[in-house]
């Protein structure tokens, strides 16, 4: 994405309602993936923190390097979601759980109302650590039988050596 281009605003929310119309259902899903643990996005005047995809807190952008974010949590933004980044490479409106520079964070609070956040600059994403089950608690387990995935049988094609009646005339 040519980050020096202005942002055309109208083209980012036509694709995305267009794009969120075919995928709502997979993009709910793979949010639910995408984004586990802590993600921090940063655009020019604001930080978002966001944890297992779920707003947590928004600070105004530090002046510099070595301060701390002023975090807050304001009442309006609770239940508000991080589905994806939305990026225009060259006209071509792509929705993605990656995040690109330049890409616009798309956030909702329900599957009907999406908003568009300013051109990013940073995606820190810090996912929590997986924890190891040690074999011998593995083996105290019952062990679960594996099943067969079902088979898909297709229907027997007509018969073509069966004699079919000829119609009156």
């Amino acid at each position: 994405m040519d980050t020096h281009r202005i942002l055309d605003r109208d083209a980012a929310a036509k694709a995305l309602v267009k794009l969120a119309s075919q995928t709502a259902a997979t993009w709910q899903r793979v949010r639910g993936e995408a984004f586990i643990g802590e993600t921090v996005l940063e655009t020019g005047n604001t930080l978002y923190r966001f944890v297992d995809g779920v707003f947590s807190a928004r600070a105004p952008r530090p002046a510099h390097a070595d301060q701390a974010p002023a975090w807050a949590s304001p009442p309006a933004m609770k239940g508000v979601m991080l589905l994806g980044f939305l990026a225009d490479a060259d006209g071509l409106w792509s929705l993605s759980p990656g995040w690109r520079p330049g890409s616009l964070a798309v956030i909702t609070t329900n599957a009907q109302a999406l908003t568009l956040t300013s051109p990013t600059i940073a995606c820190t994403i810090s996912r929590p650590a997986r924890s190891r089950v040690e074999p011998a608690a593995r083996s105290s387990q019952p062990a679960v039988a594996a099943t067969p995935p079902p088979t898909v049988r297709r229907p027997a094609p007509p018969s073509m050596t069966r004699l079919q009646p000829a119609l009156a005339r």
